[in-house]
């Protein structure tokens, strides 16, 4: 990890910056919306269940990305969020789809995950190869969609993924004291309000080998996240499957959704690699 990491680390330890992020994924301001610019540069698509967003950074895209953003399902997309996807798409000379999708607790997550269809159904029409990138519990908005639509993605990224909404393994209570993030039994509290509503048609088991036929796939995140485990076990799962590619990226002593820290240099290497990953599959 980077000496400017290990500086954000140590601070976001000094000063508790789990409350701030719990009180934000439990107290979330749902009202605040940065999607309000009608101007040509942004379109926006009404869905039965929240928006998709189209944005072009790019003169000439020669490829889309839907973005996923993260929030524990209960925080709307935030201005960081914008400026990330938007550094990636910029490198990777791609069109943004933003699936603003409904959120907990108002919404359930059969609606949060058919928004998620609805936009692949509206962004598909498309003649431009289409890619997934998502951060935290977008990831695992993506994959379920993913894991429906195979054919229909050339690439996914996953930052920080969280693609367990249970949460039981001790390995992942071990690492609770190494995170400066993320609070487990927020994360389970939240993941157990997710999981009401979900049936076997519209959620997979994404340690299933066979469910994970996905295509090429990247995944990076920091190791002292409290989802290490589950990351491990998801790759593993990857390796696995009989159409599936996985390539990983880990940072030392990284922390969940780094990426929202743009100075930093595993920043701009996960930037690097993912309009790598892009273009490497566009050309």
């Amino acid at each position: 990890m980077s000496f400017m990491a290990k500086r954000l680390l140590k601070k976001f330890k000094k000063e508790n910056y789990k409350v701030a992020v719990n009180h934000s994924f439990l107290h979330p301001n749902q009202k605040a919306t940065i999607f309000t610019d009608k101007s040509k540069d942004i379109k926006i698509y009404q869905m039965n269940h929240g928006q998709t967003v189209t944005l072009t950074p790019t003169d000439n895209p020669d490829n889309q990305i839907m973005y996923f953003h993260g929030g524990a399902f209960t925080v709307p997309m935030n201005t960081d969020q914008l400026e990330m996807i938007t550094k990636i798409a910029i490198e990777s000379n791609s069109l943004v789809q933003i699936v603003d999708f409904p959120l907990l607790p108002n919404h359930s997550s059969t609606e949060i995950l058919e928004s998620a269809q609805e936009a692949l159904d509206i962004v598909y029409s498309t003649e431009l190869p289409t890619f997934i990138v998502a951060d935290s519990a977008g990831a695992a908005i993506a994959l379920q969609l993913l894991i429906k639509n195979p054919t229909k993605i050339a690439g996914t990224s996953f930052i920080s993924p969280w693609l367990d909404m249970q949460l039981k393994d001790s390995e992942i209570s071990a690492k609770e004291s190494e995170d400066v993030m993320l609070s487990l039994s927020v994360l389970r509290q939240i993941g157990q309000q997710f999981e009401v509503g979900l049936n076997q048609d519209n959620w997979f088991d994404v340690f299933d080998p066979q469910n994970l036929n996905i295509g090429s796939i990247q995944i990076f995140y920091g190791e002292n996240e409290l989802l290490t485990p589950i990351n491990l076990k998801f790759i593993q799962a990857l390796k696995q499957a009989d159409k599936a590619s996985v390539e990983v990226t880990t940072f030392k002593d990284g922390f969940h959704d780094y990426t929202l820290w743009f100075k930093l240099p595993e920043t701009k290497k996960t930037f690097k690699e993912i309009a790598r990953f892009i273009k490497d599959r566009v050309h």
